[in-house]
């Protein structure tokens, strides 16, 4: 399924390539290479994801887990960063309609450490195997029910998010007659484009009780690849109450909205590993999973024009994942003498929605020789 995605995916981006190529090419049409913009970008960035929870204590008394521990927040609160970029050109087609085509990507990186601790008091702390084995002992007790028993844990997490897109723009009004004032700029788009969000997990527990210098780490790399094409449109506007502001600063504002269908290609591999013997939590596992996604989201740019070929914006982009993996770590030994403790037996990939927020600071430069330039917007 991966192979066939990927297949999909580059199928598309090839006919929207072919598509750009052949509408420049038309004999009564061009790509206005002289007028090609390019555009850098640097800034902030916020992604939502589940939190993750390993760690797990339980009554002595029920065979129900009374809670999980979030050994790693959902990010909410960390701001990584982002750098961004893209290649834009107008096209004339033999019409003499004029649209845009464009290559845009971005980068961002997140990290975060956190620590979580359970000390026992009427329940147990408990850690397990990733891979529940009926045969073996797959979990260990921090103390048993013994009060003031404890795992500590500190969690590393680092997540990176990138995207690449090709996409083609028509304006709706190209050109305004016999009017004094120009209506707003708008325009609709069609692309294809990719995206990847790939978490590095590392969870290290020890327990200042165990006899020896006892050591639990779990590492876990998981990916999503979406692959998709959406569609958009966006606009020129002013905004309501500092119109007059905006005019006498020479500044213009921008909206943008785009939403469209991803084939989500999830792949999970983790390991554990323990010093501590005869409990055997050393194991590995992969998974995978292919799921149908919808990301949308809403962009505003505002932009001043700082010279006859350079232009200074400040552009917000906000973003919505229908489908994320969320990790359903195993909480349960059978080896223990039936069900015990949780719910999940064995490590399965859940499901999460997502949020994403990234703010940047741009500089668009137009290329070409100045007998055939025009005013940048």
């Amino acid at each position: 399924m991966a192979f066939y995605s990927k297949f999909v995916a580059g199928a598309a981006l090839a006919v929207m390539a072919s598509y750009a190529s052949a509408a420049s090419a038309q004999g009564s049409g061009s790509m206005q290479v002289g007028n090609t913009t390019v555009s850098v970008g640097a800034g902030t960035a916020i992604l939502t994801l589940p939190d993750v929870q390993f760690l797990t204590a339980a009554s002595l008394s029920t065979s129900g887990t009374i809670r999980k521990y979030d050994d790693g927040d959902d990010f909410g609160d960390e701001i990584g960063f982002n750098v961004n970029g893209s290649v834009s050109a107008p096209v004339t087609g033999a019409n003499g309609r004029r649209k845009r085509i464009s290559i845009n990507g971005f980068f961002s990186s997140t990290d975060d450490e956190d620590s979580a601790v359970c000390t026992e008091s009427g329940f147990t702390c408990t850690l397990y195997n990733i891979v529940d084995d009926s045969a073996i002992a797959s979990s260990l007790d921090a103390g048993t029910g013994n009060a003031g028993a404890q795992f500590i844990s500190s969690t590393d997490r680092d997540v990176d998010h990138w995207g690449v897109s090709l996409e083609s723009q028509w304006y709706l009004n190209p050109q305004v007659m016999g009017v004094t004032q120009a209506p707003p700029r708008r325009y609709i788009a069609l692309g294809a484009g990719m995206r990847r969000i790939d978490q590095d997990l590392s969870i290290v527990t020890t327990s200042p009780q165990a006899a020896g210098a006892f050591r639990f780490t779990y590492s876990e790399d998981l990916e999503t690849d979406y692959y998709g094409a959406y569609a958009a449109w966006g606009g020129d506007y002013s905004p309501f109450l500092f119109k007059g502001l905006w005019d006498r600063w020479g500044l213009r504002s921008s909206f943008r909205l785009q939403g469209g269908a991803y084939y989500a290609d999830t792949d999970y591999s983790g390991s554990t590993v323990s010093t501590t013997a005869p409990n055997n939590l050393n194991g590995s596992l992969s998974l995978s999973q292919d799921e149908i996604a919808f990301i949308g989201g809403l962009t505003l740019e505002t932009r001043k024009r700082i010279g006859a070929r350079t232009m200074l914006s400040l552009k917000s982009e906000y973003e919505y994942y229908s489908w994320v993996p969320d990790m359903r770590y195993n909480d349960s030994d059978y080896n223990a003498g039936g069900p015990r403790l949780g719910q999940n037996r064995g490590t399965s990939i859940g499901s999460d929605d997502a949020f994403s927020a990234r703010t940047s600071l741009r500089l668009t430069i137009k290329l070409g020789p100045a007998e055939i330039m025009e005013p940048m917007k």
